[in-house]
C-alpha cells in the first residue's frame, strides 16, 4: 500500500511470502539508501558464484529519513553493520537506560512508524528495540539450515543463526510485535524461532484508496497504533 499514489501498475509482481518461499532467491526489501547499495553489489557478486542466487528487491518510491542508519553507521563498525544488513536484519534502535521489554522487528517504508513508535513507548515508560530485516529471507534460511543440519546430526541447534545474534539471551523471549507492508503472516514466524509471543501487523486485503497516511492508518501501520500493538503484546 506505500505504492499506493502510483497506481496498481507499478506494484510488485511477487508478495515477500513468495519471494520467501522460492529457491535460488533471495528476497530483500531495505529501507535505506546504504543498505540498499551493500544488497545490491551482493547480489551482483552472488550470480558469479557456483551455488548462487538470485536477488529480489521490493522496493518503495515513498522517501525514507536517511539519518537513523547513517546515524548507526557513525556510532559503531561499519563493516560489523554491513554484515549484518547482508545477512538478513540488524538493530536499528535500542533502549540505552534500561533493558529492552519488547521487540518491534520492521521490514521496508514502514520503519518510519516503527521508530515513531519505539520512541513513543520509551516516553511512555516501555523500552524496546527495533530491529530491521533487510531480508526476511536471508534472515529466515539461515534458521533453517542450522535446524536441518541438528536434526540431520541428532544433535541440539547451537544458536547461530542471525536471528540469535542480534538478541542476547535475555531478549529471545521477549514479545515481539512485527510490521510490514504485506501479509501480516509474513514476518510471524519470528515467535516460533524462540518461542515468544507474536503481535503481527501487516496488509491483509487489498482494493483500498487513499494517501499513504490515510492507507496506514487503515490497516494500523501508524506509529500510535503499533504502540497499541506492543502494549497487547506485552500485556
Amino acid at each position: 500500500i506505500t505504492l499506493a499514489p502510483e497506481g496498481g501498475a507499478h506494484q510488485s509482481s511477487i508478495t515477500p511470502s513468495i519471494g520467501l518461499e522460492l529457491p535460488g532467491l533471495d528476497y530483500a526489501e531495505p529501507a535505506y539508501a546504504r543498505a540498499l547499495d551493500w544488497m545490491l553489489c551482493d547480489g551482483l557478486r552472488r550470480l558469479s558464484d557456483p551455488d548462487g542466487t538470485s536477488l529480489y528487491l521490493r522496493l518503495s518510491t515513498r522517501p525514507i529519513d536517511q539519518t537513523p542508519f547513517e546515524d548507526l553507521a557513525g556510532r559503531g563498525d561499519p563493516d560489523t553493520l554491513r554484515r549484518d544488513v547482508l545477512a538478513g536484519g540488524y538493530r536499528l534502535s535500542e533502549p540505552h537506560d534500561r533493558p529492552a521489554e519488547v521487540v518491534l522487528a520492521t521490514c521496508g517504508p514502514v520503519v518510519t512508524e516503527v521508530l515513531d513508535a519505539a520512541r513513543i513507548l520509551a516516553e511512555e515508560g516501555l523500552a524496546a528495540v527495533v530491529l530491521d530485516l533487510t531480508s526476511p529471507d536471508r534472515l529466515y534460511r539461515g534458521w533453517r539450515r542450522t535446524l536441518r543440519s541438528a536434526s540431520r546430526s541428532v544433535r541440539p541447534a547451537a544458536p547461530t543463526f542471525q536471528l540469535a545474534r542480534l538478541l542476547a539471551p535475555h531478549e529471545r523471549h521477549l514479545p515481539i510485535v512485527t510490521v510490514h507492508d504485506a501479509a501480516s503472516h509474513h514476518l510471524a514466524w519470528l515467535g516460533s524461532v524462540f518461542g515468544a509471543r507474536v503481535v503481527p501487523v501487516g496488509v491483509d486485503e487489498f482494493g483500498q484508496s487513499g494517501t499513504i497516511p490515510d492507507l496506514y492508518r487503515t490497516f494500523d501501520l501508524s506509529g500510535d497504533q503499533i504502540v497499541n500493538a506492543a502494549l497487547v503484546a506485552v500485556g
